[in-house]
């Protein structure tokens, strides 16, 4: 297992009260555990950005309702030459 480092953030109260609220509704045993969840959601949508998906389809199971989510930070940057 990788050696841990500790890291410290600066949060304003709005983005704090945000990560509390994702610590909560996700259930999460900590913040970090919320950052570190965050994190590998982030890196899963990166992937799929790299090869070309920039979308996410979600669905109500019980509904089968779908809506489509745009994420602007997923469109690929312009390659400069």
């Amino acid at each position: 297992m990788a050696k841990a480092q500790r890291v410290v953030f600066s949060f304003d109260e709005r983005s704090l009260e945000s990560l509390q609220r994702i610590k909560e509704q996700g259930q999460f045993s900590s913040m970090a555990d919320a950052v570190r969840e965050s994190l590998q959601i982030s890196r899963a949508l990166q992937a799929q950005a790299g090869q070309g998906f920039t979308e996410v389809v979600v669905r109500n199971p019980d509904s089968k309702e779908e809506r489509v989510i745009v994420i602007p930070n997923l469109h690929p940057a312009v390659k400069q030459v």
